[in-house]
């Protein structure tokens, strides 16, 4: 749906067509809030309209933190650097290459992606990563890889944050079953605002449903990879 048609759809469901009671401003802005609820609750595999790829590289084999748009040092590329605004748990993979003599791309693969607090045991040699096994983790906005290659960089892929609903014939950015989760959502924040605690509750509890059910779903149906079979 568009954004008109999602402020048509919530003036038909809050019986306020003529918006007497609500604006159209103040139905995208419940809209919004909304859409951020549903990123944040629907597992990532229904969003793949947000995927995104970037790249943070060295440039001339000189570390290229400082001009912002490489690594440092140790490794770091910070999410500014890397101009990109993932959603919660938005960074799904880091793939590290480098470059060879003849300057071409060498791809070294996905990275092993760890938590932050296990960051102290890349000191032991038999943990830390390799160039064929690389190791990355996620710090405070920042993007940590092991090992440093200078001559080389990392592709990021993610889910971004989605572009805000705004009226206009622009659709929303989610996929088409998740808006009427969406409406729900907005519904509920509007008829709190009225003071209307039931409808905004039976609102709320349709969006929480179909989230559930969706999540329980893809727990069923998704692929099942080499080797994860029977893992808890």
């Amino acid at each position: 749906m568009t954004g008109t048609e999602m402020i048509d759809m919530l003036g038909l469901r809050l019986e306020d067509p003529s918006e007497s009671n609500f604006t159209s401003a103040t139905k995208i802005k419940a809209l919004n809030i909304a859409q951020r609820t549903v990123v944040n609750l629907i597992d990532n595999a229904y969003l793949t309209e947000l995927q995104e790829i970037d790249t943070a590289t060295f440039a001339n084999t000189v570390y290229n933190d400082s001009s912002g748009n490489g690594l440092d040092a140790e490794g770091k590329a910070t999410f500014t650097n890397l101009n990109i605004d993932p959603i919660r748990g938005g960074v799904i993979a880091i793939n590290v290459y480098d470059v060879n003599n003849s300057n071409q791309s060498v791809d070294l693969g996905f990275a092993n992606m760890i938590e932050p607090q296990d960051a102290k045991r890349l000191e032991n040699s038999y943990l830390a990563g390799s160039d064929s096994n690389p190791v990355a983790y996620i710090f405070n906005e920042a993007i940590y890889v092991k090992p440093v290659k200078p001559s080389g960089g990392i592709d990021v892929w993610y889910l971004k944050n989605p572009t805000a609903i705004a009226s206009g014939n622009e659709e929303c950015e989610l996929n088409v079953a998740l808006h009427e989760v969406v409406l729900d959502f907005a519904e509920s924040q509007l008829w709190k605002m009225d003071n209307k605690p039931d409808r905004a509750g039976v609102a709320y509890t349709n969006a929480v449903n179909q989230i559930k059910a969706l999540n329980d779903r893809y727990q069923i149906e998704k692929p099942k990879g080499i080797g994860t079979q029977g893992r808890a």
